[in-house]
């Protein structure tokens, strides 16, 4: 059942009318009110996905910005110590020259507000001169930095440990190598970046309160975090999902995902430095994106809602007024309907046989009139199949008519079954005569189709004392015709119920339960 036959039922049971104005008006109120839902939720839904790209662009682009502000804090450090390898590549460390170098280191640290220390430390990895006031001292040639340069000849910066001081600050390391004139090892530079200060700058963004911002080298270490975790810092990424399938493997880009931590729906955004190795990756929660989204979305509704109450009332109102005014014309519709319902039966009545359910013999003859036009226009055939229930007069005989009408019922509701294709009929022509007509069949098809009838006739096994086989069988007549316009034959229509009565009898000739073909006429000498 359709929906606007539902609707039709909602109206009848509840008003107790069905006038087509009144369904019609609730129809036009249903739909109104269905389309503003439809709407509404459609737009909330384009503003949730809006929402979210807009947040999305707004972390690539926050992603960008921390990225190259990182790649300009590191390069800054990076130049002070290229200056400074410069100047003892070409003037030494002698103790002229210290105290101007640890004047220049203090400069240079007051200049750039990153910088925790520079330090200068010779080939065995002892402080020469630094920038602070209190001259650093021990020996340093076990850090990893150090040996890196010592081992290798990269004069590039060198990014790493990460560190922490007897104070307990944190600091980033960035180190250069400096060598004697014939290219030996000479020592390292080093400029120690103070956490801090990328934990203060990122302090600053609004990301929520569940919103994440990390700094870490591409090999996974962290070193910032949003909000900050002393226990986190020097972490090891390398099993985060995100980090492990994003961010080793592209340079930048954007992911959403389930939270390892809670579980909840983060947008993430990721890009590497353009000159050093690390990255820096931002989380926001998905909720809390659409926290302002959900605010709206709930205001918006609401409104709908009660737009949609106002219309209903407004609606009942109009629907109440149609009704009155219908009201005198309700017996009329319903003894209209009692009428219309009454000859529908009767017409039934006329083209269905009382006792089978079958078609009638009336509607056989219209339905062969139409299946031929059609096979005549299409110049298509049209086949007919004649059955006749074997020795029945004698099965009346010895059973009576009621159980000959019981046998004739049994046989129509195994037709029944034969009909598959629109077009296709089962009447009763006549006494214990029936025909099936099929459409678009040819002779050998509708041969089978008789053949395969006869057979589950006999699997009914009904009981006839009279017939040799002991049991009630049928013979059938098949024919087939392909009408032409060429023939100037009026009767067309007739002859292929000739035909099939034809052949009918042959297989009576043939001593009946069998199944004989309008070709068979000709050259069966059994036939008189």
């Amino acid at each position: 059942m359709n929906l606007l036959q539902q609707l039709k039922k909602i109206v009848s049971r509840y008003s107790g009318e069905t006038a087509p104005l009144v369904f019609r008006a609730k129809v036009f109120f249903f739909i109104v009110c269905v389309s503003l839902l439809a709407v509404s939720s459609w737009q909330a839904w384009k503003a949730r996905e809006e929402h979210i790209n807009d947040s999305e662009t707004n972390i690539v682009n926050m992603a960008r910005a921390l990225a190259q502000h990182g790649d300009d804090t590191f390069k800054a450090a990076d130049i002070i110590l290229s200056g400074v390898v410069e100047r003892l590549e070409a003037d030494g460390v002698d103790d002229v020259q210290k105290p101007r170098l640890h004047k220049l280191l203090q400069k240079r640290v007051s200049e750039v507000s990153q910088l925790a220390g520079v330090f200068i430390l010779d080939a065995d990895g002892n402080p020469v001169v630094d920038s602070s006031d209190t001259p650093f001292s021990g020996n340093i040639s076990d850090r990893n930095y150090f040996q890196y340069h010592r081992d290798h000849k990269d004069r590039g910066p060198y990014i790493g440990p990460l560190i922490k001081n007897p104070a307990g600050a944190w600091r980033l390391t960035v180190s250069r190598r400096f060598d004697y004139p014939d290219g030996r090892f000479r020592g390292v530079v080093l400029a120690a970046i103070d956490i801090d200060y990328f934990r203060n700058f990122y302090s600053t963004f609004k990301i929520g309160d569940n919103g994440l911002i990390i700094l870490g080298l591409n090999d996974g270490t962290l070193l910032v975090r949003r909000p900050f975790f002393d226990k986190y810092v020097g972490y090891n990424l390398s099993k985060v999902p995100i980090f492990r399938d994003y961010v080793t493997k592209n340079h930048h880009g954007t992911h959403t995902a389930p939270s390892t931590v809670d579980g909840k729906d983060r947008i993430n955004a990721y890009r590497h430095f353009n000159q050093f190795p690390l990255f820096v990756a931002i989380a926001l929660s998905k909720e809390e994106v659409l926290d302002s989204w959900v605010e709206d979305t709930l205001h918006h509704t609401a409104a709908i809602l009660l737009l949609i109450v106002i219309l209903a009332l407004l609606g009942n109102w109009l629907l109440r007024q149609i009704k009155l005014r219908l009201e005198t014309e309700a017996e009329l519709r319903v003894a209209r309907d009692n009428l219309d319902q009454l000859n529908r039966h009767l017409q039934n009545l006329a083209l269905e046989d009382g006792l089978t359910g079958l078609a009638n013999r009336r509607h056989f003859d219209i339905a062969l009139s139409q299946e031929f036009a059609r096979a005549l226009r299409n110049k298509d055939s049209v086949a007919l199949i004649m059955l006749d229930v074997d020795w029945f007069k004698q099965y009346n005989d010895i059973y009576g008519h009621r159980a000959g009408d019981d046998c004739l019922r049994r046989i129509a509701a195994l037709l029944r079954q034969v009909p598959q294709r629109t077009g296709d009929l089962v009447a009763r022509y006549g006494g214990e005569e029936l025909v099936v007509l099929l459409p678009q069949t040819t002779l050998e098809s509708a041969a089978l189709i008789a053949e395969r009838i006869r057979a589950d006739i006999v699997a009914l096994d009904i009981l006839h004392a009279a017939s040799p086989l002991t049991i009630v069988t049928v013979s059938a007549g098949v024919a087939m015709i392909e009408p032409s316009q060429e023939s100037g034959k009026s009767g067309e229509p007739e002859e292929l119920v000739e035909e099939a009565d034809r052949a009918l009898y042959v297989a009576k000739a043939r001593g009946r339960n069998c199944v004989a073909r309008h070709d068979d006429v000709k050259i069966d000498s059994a036939f008189p």
